[in-house]
């Protein structure tokens, strides 16, 4: 059991690096987002309460095993964290069919080869099919958030694990 917990909370903690790097002030993300300012707002909000969640999912990776409410707690951000990633997937893939779709456009129109760093707009309904889901991915995050105290859960900003370990040392040879 004790092994299951620490791969669960490392690939909980590696997605959330994932995202945010996806989700980084000078990311391609962002970039996508720009005709859409209340839309790169959001993703601000989601980056900062993701931030917020990781501060304590140490604590509650060590007690999840002896309090079946920060168990669910944590079944629910992994559950959340999910959807983001596959929100951010959906993004992703629109961005690509679209960079593909300018690039076959262009080479149709012109032999050359200056479609590759194409400036990607993507729909307005897409931007509300996505805005929708954004807001209920960060409602649900904040949801979260706000049980934090009510589970007793801490927030570490240092390491997430700390080796108490003392250093061990050998000596070879004798002296003559």
């Amino acid at each position: 059991m004790e092994v299951g917990l620490a791969v669960g909370g490392a690939f909980l903690s590696s997605a959330l690096n994932v995202l945010f790097d996806r989700l980084a002030p000078q990311g391609e993300l962002l970039k996508m987002f720009q005709k859409h300012k209340n839309d790169v707002r959001l993703l601000k909000k989601l980056r900062m309460t993701l931030l917020g969640l990781q501060a304590v999912l140490s604590d509650a990776e060590s007690k999840q095993a002896s309090n079946q409410f920060v168990s669910q707690w944590l079944n629910e951000f992994r559950h959340a964290v999910d959807s983001t990633e596959n929100l951010m997937e959906e993004v992703n893939y629109e961005a690509l069919r679209l960079k593909v779709e300018g690039q076959h456009q262009n080479l149709a129109e012109t032999s050359n080869q200056q479609g590759s760093d194409l400036n990607l707009c993507l729909s307005d309904d897409f931007f509300l099919n996505i805005k929708e889901k954004l807001e209920d991915t960060i409602e649900t995050l904040k949801d979260l958030q706000e049980q934090i105290g009510d589970l007793g859960l801490k927030e570490n900003f240092g390491s997430t694990k700390q080796e108490t370990r003392t250093p061990s040392t050998s000596l070879v040879g004798t002296r003559k």
